[in-house]
């Protein structure tokens, strides 16, 4: 019941809105920059890493469109390391608050604003405005549309981010054909991965599947426990590594699950961002939640099982062609909530059904090995 109350006064909200603003749309004159006039860009993303992993594709493009263009990223302290050696991106900034905003962003005269966040709210919108680029863009939604001065899109149609992104920016003129996700990684952090692996005594011949427990929210999360049942059964399966990735803020929840996969499972608690990535990489499975290391793992072309249940779906579903997730789809769902009670919508996702998407995928990386050691035998 309080669900419906809240949707209902959400919609009144957004309706009166509309109809407030909607005058003032009407007179809104909107352009279209020519490639030559832009030479400096702005990209709005100081959210969430998993929101930064799934903008990289629009960045791509925007690269290939605007090769002349000095490309700035506003980011947020959890996400800006998602864009390390990244060759799209220029400058990387560290939003500090609307003030810093207005005192260190408006001075600069970018040329292009992109406001990617596909959602209702003004915040967003109204900072694009003030940071007084000669031409705005962004999703046009209740109203927001009032702060753009360029044509954009409306994000109605169910699709996945990265699908609304490239709407986005082919708007600007921009090709999106061939530009997926990516994150990049060194070779001195990948050798890093590579010897913490070793250190370990992890036999990187086996396949090595990953467990990553986390999530933004609570409501995002499958119990530690059902996520210890999964990695013990695949440790009773043999033949594969099983390890553990946690932050510093997750250690307690890395001891929930090891206590129940037993001893076979190899944890790394307390990892940096990009120390997750870097491990991720060397990693054939992440088997997870709904969270910034199911997009990392995609972006790197590693295979997923996830486990979806309040998020809009399929706006956050994983871009890689190889991704399992599981979901109930109740008609409570999605519910986009925090926090929930009765979370019946995590609960009612069984160990069996994840534990089943993992010996699949496990057979197809199984079957991928054997026809690539049959192709360079006969090679």
């Amino acid at each position: 019941m309080k669900l419906r109350i809240k949707k209902f006064l959400k919609e009144l909200y957004i309706l009166t809105r509309k109809t407030l603003i909607w005058p003032f749309v009407l007179l809104r004159k909107t352009k279209k920059p020519s490639q030559n006039e832009i030479k400096n860009i702005l990209f709005l993303r100081h959210d969430r890493i998993g929101d930064m992993v799934l903008s990289t594709a629009a960045l791509k493009v925007l690269r290939r469109a605007y090769s002349q263009a000095r490309i700035t990223v506003l980011a947020s302290q959890s996400n800006h390391e998602i864009l390390k050696h990244n060759p799209h991106v220029d400058q990387i900034l560290i939003y500090k608050g609307i003030l810093w905003f207005f005192r260190e962003i408006r001075p600069k005269g970018y040329d292009l604003v992109i406001d990617p966040f596909v959602t209702y709210e003004l915040r967003q919108a109204f900072m694009a405005y003030l940071a007084g680029g000669k031409y705005r863009i962004g999703f046009e939604e209740a109203g927001r549309e009032i702060f753009f001065n360029v044509k954009g899109p409306v994000a109605s149609t169910p699709k996945r981010m990265v699908g609304h992104l490239l709407d986005l920016v082919e708007l600007l003129g921009c090709k999106r054909e061939g530009c997926k996700p990516e994150v990049f990684l060194s070779q001195k952090e990948l050798q890093w991965a590579s010897e913490t692996l070793d250190s370990k005594g992890i036999n990187i011949n086996k396949l090595t599947i990953t467990i990553h427990p986390g999530a933004y929210y609570p409501s995002q999360r499958w119990s530690a426990e059902r996520f210890g049942e999964v990695a013990r059964r695949v440790l009773e399966q043999g033949e594969t590594n099983v390890i553990l990735l946690g932050s510093r803020d997750e250690k307690a929840l890395l001891r929930d699950v090891t206590k129940i996969a037993g001893d076979g499972v190899q944890v790394f608690s307390g990892l940096k961002l990009r120390e997750l990535m870097a491990l991720l990489s060397k990693c054939d499975l992440l088997v997870c939640n709904n969270s910034g290391p199911l997009h990392i793992a995609s972006a790197l072309k590693i295979r997923t099982v996830s486990m979806v249940g309040p998020t809009v779906t399929p706006l956050w579903l994983p871009y890689g062609k190889h991704d399992m997730v599981i979901s109930k789809g109740l008609s409570c769902s999605p519910c986009n909530k925090a926090v929930c009670r009765n979370h019946e919508c995590m609960e009612s996702i069984t160990v069996d059904e994840v534990f089943e998407a993992v010996k699949s995928q496990i057979t197809r990386m199984h079957s991928k090995r054997k026809r690539r050691v049959a192709t360079q035998k006969s090679a």
